[in-house]
């Protein structure tokens, strides 16, 4: 019945999906040490993660493309395609639960791994320099899905002994690409990335500020300039994000984190990079609506608001 799982995943839109063993990922959990990813770092063992023996879990990993998001119309904010599929990836990810389940196997539903170690064990991709999985074919531009089943591995499972990735060959295209100067040689420092300081904004400064550009969340950068990206298709931003995406919008009444259905995303962050968005693109008819939030009882809001009216004012 194994190949009925992979099979699952084919028919819901995922271009692969490959067994592997419950071994923990001590190499993950050794690279994350001293970034912010440390506090996940309870997520690198399946056993603990499900309650079941390590012998009896069969960790199932699958990725689909996300789009290159080009062109937001200008006033709107910038969300990369890793969020604007979100609704789609929850809901994939459900659907192949589902399935397994339909099956006839135990599925441990909320269970959380960390998806790019998973996929390397799996021998979907290797690791960029930017951190990112890179597949032959779709590039970084993919989705990572990991199910737990409880199921013997089948003999040809690959184990730990495949945690360590060869590496993208290095090329060092993305290292200056990046805004923040967060990659080199020796790989990413996730706590000086922009995708961090957007979660963590109480961290930024105000040459951070200025660097978000009109960023709402994520920054594909470094990915864009990747050459196992360069035959990625681009595409629009959905249609049915584009007027939650105004600036306006954000600044007032955000829901776009509710229609991706993205957990991590809430107000004070959406309505913290739109202030910023609009103090970068010089939007001194916004002002009205920042000088507001500059009276704001959440700090960070309220500190982001009062420095882009001093940047509106003088510019």
């Amino acid at each position: 019945m194994q190949p009925s799982i992979r099979d699952a995943a084919l028919r819901l839109g995922y271009v692969n999906a490959v067994p592997i063993t419950g071994h923990p990922f001590d190499i993950w959990l050794d690279r994350v040490k001293g970034t912010h990813f440390e506090r996940l770092s309870s997520l690198h063992d399946p056993a603990v993660a499900t309650g079941w023996p390590v012998a009896e879990i069969t960790l199932w990993v699958a990725f689909a493309p996300t789009p290159l998001v080009v062109d937001w119309p200008e006033g709107c904010g910038e969300m990369n395609g890793h969020y604007t599929s979100n609704a789609l990836r929850k809901s994939r990810h459900s659907a192949w639960e589902d399935a397994v389940e339909a099956l006839g196997f135990e599925v441990k539903r909320g269970a959380v791994f960390p998806d790019r170690a998973a996929a390397i064990r799996a021998g979907l991709g290797v690791h960029g320099l930017n951190g990112l999985l890179i597949t032959p074919e779709h590039g970084s531009f993919v989705y990572i899905t990991v199910l737990a089943v409880r199921n013997p591995p089948p003999g040809d499972a690959r184990g730990p002994e495949h945690d360590l990735s060869p590496g993208c060959g290095g090329c060092g295209a993305c290292i200056p690409a990046c805004p923040r100067q967060s990659i080199s040689e020796e790989g990413v420092d996730t706590k000086t990335c922009l995708r961090t300081y957007m979660n963590e904004p109480e961290r930024m400064t105000e040459e951070i500020y200025r660097q978000m550009g009109r960023r709402v969340m994520g920054c594909d950068d470094c990915q864009r300039v990747c050459p196992y990206n360069a035959g990625i298709a681009k595409e629009p931003p959905p249609a049915d994000l584009v007027a939650p995406m105004r600036l306006e919008a954000l600044l007032t009444q955000p829901v776009v984190h509710e229609i991706i259905q993205y957990t991590h995303l809430n107000e004070t962050i959406l309505k913290t990079q739109a202030i910023l968005a609009a103090a970068n693109t010089g939007r001194k008819d916004l002002l009205p609506l920042i000088e507001a939030l500059a009276q704001s009882d959440e700090a960070i809001i309220k500190k982001t608001a009062q420095w882009a009216v001093g940047e509106l004012c003088t510019s």
